[in-house]
């Protein structure tokens, strides 16, 4: 069972040599680290040569973080397949333990764990803890919004299950990434959710999660996920559709929301009527207006 491990960067070179060097000092050696730099402009590509052969180093134009692990994907060979943020890192024996658990459950997919968010650059290993089967294909269909699955550097993928997905749209910044995937993943199959945090989440300064800077980018990842997930799933409307209106209300709330405006519009053409009018009434009582 061969593992690839794709990073996708960009301008994060104080932060890259903790996630690659958590990766090198695995307990269960990766067959494969892939680190795509996405057209960094700090020393990114120094750091990432400076590895040799230790790593794949791919190096494109500033694409999005999308693109960055879409080309990550085709360019790697693993059976089980993982994602790192350049600014997070792994606990040692995370590959060990979640590829143990890939071989004990030959029928499950995707296995996610909880992170552990802090500005630690310190990780512990843990030993899996509370595994548990988690199946919410048919609430999610149903339109009800789940949030068990936690960000990219908490996720992993059988190829086979995840290779439908790729490339993933194009998107500026992070804004097709971790929810379009997991949200995905969560309405096609049941999964493994582990609850030993296996990894770090690093808070910083420069999160696009943190401070006010959250909830435009919440409005952005939101519209961006409803339209493109409703592309390729386009039973999951429900789904699309409660979150649409949740990037939607971010966005005026952000006041973001003219940047997103040929967007939202492209999301309402999809729309029946029935769905239009039940949204609209639910923004007026929100009281917010949406412009045909």
């Amino acid at each position: 069972m061969k593992t690839s491990v794709i990073i996708p960067n960009y301008n994060y070179a104080n932060f890259l040599p903790l996630a690659i060097d958590s990766l090198l000092a695995q307990s269960e050696p990766i067959d494969e680290i892939i680190v795509v730099d996405d057209g960094s402009t700090d020393n990114s590509r120094a750091v990432i040569e400076g590895y040799g052969d230790k790593i794949i180093g791919i190096f494109q134009e500033n694409q999005g973080q999308a693109s960055a692990i879409s080309h990550g994907f085709a360019r790697s060979s693993g059976d089980i397949i993982f994602i790192l943020d350049a600014d997070d890192l792994f606990a040692t024996n995370k590959i060990e333990v979640i590829k143990k658990i890939y071989q004990d459950n030959a029928d499950i997919p995707w296995v996610f764990h909880e992170l552990n968010q802090c500005d630690s650059k310190d990780v512990d290993a843990h030993d899996a803890s509370n595994e548990a089967v988690i199946d919410v294909v048919s609430s999610m269909r149903a339109g009800v919004v789940h949030y068990c699955a936690p960000a990219t550097s908490g996720l992993s993928f059988r190829r086979e299950f995840i290779a439908s997905i790729f490339p993933l749209p194009a998107a500026e910044s992070i804004y097709i990434s971790d929810h379009y995937i997991k949200f995905f993943c969560l309405s096609k199959s049941r999964g493994i959710h582990v609850s030993t945090k296996l990894g770090n989440q690093i808070i910083h300064d420069n999160n696009l999660y943190t401070g006010q800077k959250a909830v435009a980018t919440r409005a952005k990842i939101f519209v961006n996920t409803a339209y493109y997930l409703k592309l390729v799933s386009p039973e999951m409307h429900l789904f699309c559709n409660s979150i649409f209106e949740e990037g939607v209300v971010c966005a005026h709330k952000s006041g973001i929301y003219e940047e997103l405006s040929k967007l939202i519009q492209k999301y309402k053409d999809t729309m029946f009527f029935a769905e239009k009018l039940r949204l609209y009434i639910r923004l007026i009582l929100k009281k917010i207006l949406l412009r045909y």
